[in-house]
Order: C-alpha cells, then sequence, then structure tokens
C-alpha cells in the first residue's frame, strides 16, 4: 500500500486526515446512539441529576479529545475492518435485551457502553484500534455505576474513624453507623461514603497514569493509589469532622458546613494525588508521536466501508429484536391501577404521610398506598404497598429503598423460620436517637411472591423475554418495637406479617388486574 512521507504533510493536512479517519468512527457512533437510544436517555438522565456521575458527561468528548492526541499514530495504520470482533459484541447486544425486558439500566448501561468501544475496533481493525487502545477502555467510565460501593463506603469510614478517635483517647461507641462520643452522635450517611470521591478520584488516576506516564508498572501503582488514596482520606475527613465536634462543644462541623469542608477536602486530596504522581513519573520526557510516521493514503471511507456495512446490518437486526422486546410491555396509559381498600386497616392520607417516622422510598411507583392496622401494642403496624406496571419504572433497583438511610440504619438481618410458605425479609432498624423498629418485605409477581431482590429480578427479566408483561408489586410492614420488650414484639410481629401475608399479597395482585 502506498504511503505520503511525513515531511511534506503540514499540520492542516494531518488535521483534515485525521477528520476524514473520524468520519466512519462517528458513523458508528450515530448507528450506536440510534440502536441504544432508550439506555442512552437514561444513562444521561443519571448523569444530570446524580452527584455522583456528573463526570461521565465529559467523557465520550474527552475519549474523541484522547483519539486527536494520538492521530500522529492512529494515521500511520491501515483501517482493515476485523469481522471476528462481532463474537464479542453478540453478548453485549443479548445482555442490553435482557436488561431492556427486566428494566434492568446497569445491564443496559453496561452493554452499550461496552459494545461502542468494540465496534469502533470492528470497524478501525487491530492495529488502528490498538493504537487508541486507552481512550476506547476509557469510555466504559460513561457506566453509572459504584453505587453499590456506597454501604461498605460506608462501613469502612466508620470503622476505621472510630479506631481513630480511641487513639485520640475520645470515649466512643459505635453501633452500625452510628458513632456515639460524650459530646453527641453521629451518623456516617450516604453523604459521608466518600463515593464521589472515590470515582472521581479513580478516573482522574487513570487520565493521569495515561498522559503523564509510560512504565506499566508506574500506571498501575498510580491506579492503585487513586482507589486506596481517597478511601484513607475520607476515614480522616470523618475522624477531623467528629474530633472538630468534639473540641468545638458540637458547636462546628455538625450541620452543613461539614458538607462545605468535605469539598475543600476532597480538593485538597487531588492535588495531594497529583503530587505523588509528579514524584512517581518518568523524569524524562515522552516520545513525540510526530517523529517517523506516515500517512496512509488511503480513503478511510472507503477501507472501512465493508465494516461499516456490516455494523449496520447487525445493528438493523438488533434494532428490530429490541421492538420485539418493547412489543411485550404494554403503555401505562390503556389500564388503570389501585389498591383495594383493607376494611381492617385504616388509609393514611399525605398529610399523614408526612408525619410518618418511617417512610419507604420507591421512585414513581404506578401506584402506591399507606395504611396502619391497630396493633396491641402502643405503636400501629404500618403497611406501605407500591405497584409498578411492566414498562412504567423499575420495582427492583438500587435506587429503591424501604427505608429512608439518612434517618434509619440497619442493625440486624433477622433469620425467618418458615419462609418457604410465606417468603420475607425481616430487618432490626435503629434511629440517631436510638429508636427501634422492625420491617418485613417481600415482593409479589403473578403467582410468586419472593423475600430477596435477586429473584424478583430474574423473575421479571424471564416474565418479559416470554412476551408477557411483568407487573410487581412491594409490601412492605413496620413497627417501633422498644429494646426491653425486643424478643416478645418481634415473635408477636412475625405472626402478625405471617396472617397478613396472604391478604396482603393477594391486595397487590389484584391492583394489576
Amino acid at each position: 500500500m502506498q504511503e505520503q512521507a511525513v515531511a511534506g504533510n503540514s499540520d492542516k493536512e494531518i488535521n483534515k486526515a485525521f477528520t476524514a479517519l473520524m468520519v466512519p468512527v462517528i458513523l458508528v457512533l450515530l448507528g450506536w446512539a440510534a440502536v441504544f437510544h432508550q439506555g442512552l436517555v437514561t444513562a444521561i438522565t443519571i448523569w444530570y441529576n446524580s452527584d455522583i456521575f456528573n463526570h461521565c458527561l465529559f467523557v465520550i468528548p474527552g475519549t474523541f479529545f484522547l483519539i486527536y492526541l494520538k492521530r500522529n499514530a492512529l494515521l500511520a495504520q491501515p483501517i482493515k475492518p476485523n469481522y471476528w470482533v462481532a463474537v464479542l459484541i453478540l453478548p453485549a447486544i443479548v445482555l442490553y435485551g435482557i436488561g431492556l425486558a427486566g428494566d434492568v439500566q446497569l445491564f443496559m448501561h453496561a452493554a452499550m457502553f461496552g459494545v461502542l468501544p468494540v465496534l469502533i475496533w470492528m470497524v478501525l481493525g487491530n492495529k488502528a484500534a490498538w493504537q487508541i487502545l486507552f481512550p476506547l477502555v476509557f469510555i466504559l467510565f460513561c457506566i453509572p455505576v459504584g453505587e453499590e460501593l456506597v454501604p461498605y463506603l460506608q462501613q469502612i469510614a466508620a470503622r476505621f474513624s472510630v479506631d481513630l478517635l480511641e487513639l485520640s483517647g475520645i470515649p466512643v461507641f459505635r453501633s452500625g453507623l452510628y458513632i456515639e462520643i460524650p459530646k453527641g452522635r453521629f451518623l456516617v450517611a450516604e453523604a459521608c461514603s466518600g463515593i464521589s470521591f472515590f470515582i472521581a478520584s479513580l478516573v482522574i488516576g487513570c487520565l493521569y497514569a495515561y498522559l503523564n506516564m509510560c512504565s506499566p508498572q508506574r500506571r498501575a501503582l498510580f491506579v492503585l493509589l487513586s482507589v486506596i488514596f481517597p478511601i484513607a482520606a475520607n476515614i480522616i475527613r470523618v475522624y477531623g469532622i467528629i474530633l472538630i465536634a468534639h473540641l468545638s462543644d458540637m458547636e462546628y462541623a455538625v450541620g452543613a458546613d461539614h458538607l462545605i469542608y468535605g469539598w475543600f477536602f476532597f480538593a485538597f486530596v487531588i492535588v495531594c494525588l497529583i503530587g505523588l504522581g509528579e514524584l512517581l513519573r518518568e523524569k524524562v520526557p515522552p516520545q513525540s508521536d510526530n517523529k517517523g510516521f506516515s500517512i496512509q493514503s488511503q480513503r478511510p471511507i472507503i477501507a472501512a466501508k465493508g465494516g461499516l456495512i456490516s455494523i449496520g446490518l447487525l445493528l438493523l437486526a438488533t434494532a428490530g429484536w429490541y421492538q420485539f422486546i418493547a412489543s411485550a410491555i404494554p403503555d401505562k396509559q390503556l389500564q388503570q391501577f389501585e389498591f383495594a381498600s383493607n376494611p381492617q386497616a385504616k388509609p393514611l392520607s399525605e398529610d399523614e404521610v408526612y408525619w410518618l417516622a418511617w417512610k419507604a422510598k420507591f421512585r414513581s411507583p404506578t401506584v402506591e398506598q399507606y395504611q396502619q392496622f391497630v396493633t396491641s401494642y402502643d405503636s400501629p403496624m404500618t403497611v406501605y404497598q407500591a405497584f409498578y406496571a411492566a414498562g412504567d419504572g423499575e420495582l427492583v433497583s438500587s435506587l429503591n429503598r424501604l427505608y429512608d438511610q439518612n434517618s434509619w440504619t440497619r442493625v440486624e438481618v433477622i433469620d425467618v423460620p418458615n419462609s418457604t410458605k410465606y417468603p420475607f425479609a425481616l430487618e432490626l432498624l435503629s434511629s440517631p436517637a436510638g429508636n427501634l423498629r422492625l420491617i418485613a418485605s417481600w415482593y409479589v409477581l403473578a403467582e410468586n411472591t419472593f423475600a430477596g431482590k435477586q429473584q424478583t429480578k430474574l423473575q421479571q427479566i424471564f416474565t418479559t423475554l416470554g412476551g408477557v408483561p411483568a407487573h410487581g408489586a412491594v409490601v412492605i410492614m413496620s413497627m417501633e418495637v422498644e429494646r426491653r420488650y425486643l424478643q416478645a414484639q418481634q415473635q408477636w410481629f412475625m405472626d402478625k406479617v405471617s396472617q397478613l401475608y396472604p391478604e396482603l399479597t393477594q391486595q397487590s395482585r389484584l391492583a394489576g388486574d
């Protein structure tokens, strides 16, 4: 193949050749966005609304900039589509289909952003794709994942900050995520988990290592530091907040100001991380990509023609299959859903729900209701039911919570005997004031009930893939208890749950009929 020597190329000619090379990539991007538009819309919504994932908005533009930085090495490679890569594309297409059927956004996002770099690899070929390997892998940072780590980061921050307080000679008692010192009580809430610091540090660490280091060992070490450093820094932050509150007699670092301290601390952490990078990076100047390369004289759109046609046919067939899956999801506007009234229970109005000590947090259910049952104890039993019509929101989601985690923390997961007959999960919660509450929960799908989220989600997926609308509901029962009567009240509560289980389950099923 003929090549054009670099000596005869001006920057203008190089940029013109790079623009032509990007035409097949942009065509792939447009086709990808058209087929996976539903998942893309949900991902952008999460990026925009969640502070944790705001950085995702800049990942794809940043990827193109990183590819631009490698333009010289990229232009020196011939475009030769690799059709064997389709073997890697098919599993991602299936995973997205499963996510679409079960409304599992994590599956959809992982599949669509996982398949994009593979599509670009397929159309450009092995040699060209190898030159931009990191920018292609960098696309995976578009996946809004990581919130699952919040409970673990909370536990780590709570445990090790308590160790530091003990080393400082401050009397401390820890119960779950609550840390109590003589001056007051603190909750290591989700905002204190440091998840935003952790994800941002990882992204910045990977970028810095790629742009400023050449040695694979140095890059790997710095990425490892970018994982460990924010966790350790967040432990120190939580410890520092409690220490400041202790020394100031709870005057400082107990309100919104500790969040402000957190952002300043985060900026300091990033500066320290980059400082560590400067110590680790090689002291020799990096080799320039401008030396000794030549521009291939082929026309990119012609060379990539076979790959583009193959990708087009593959995406067209994929779009047809996704349309078939979507056809199994009915239009929610065609049917009205509501819960039947229960003569034994008192339905709660919005004003009454507002003043409840415990409330579930489920996002945009098709229909929901709170009701209360009178008990033999001073505290009534509150029941929450939420129904999700197929295609109208996600019943099982990491964003749906059995309780407000800013007001309650889980103390214990209680084993339920005879769970095969009436499967439900039972948990003991504690409030910052030390109030205890039992909650029982289960999910209802057609003729089946499940205590766990995973079983529920899998059943919804299989049902939808079979062409049947997968309506679903959740039932949560809750009652405040006293520590001194906990064992007796726990047994009474479990008996009451088993007694009302069939009726509440049937009531949830009928909401979809």
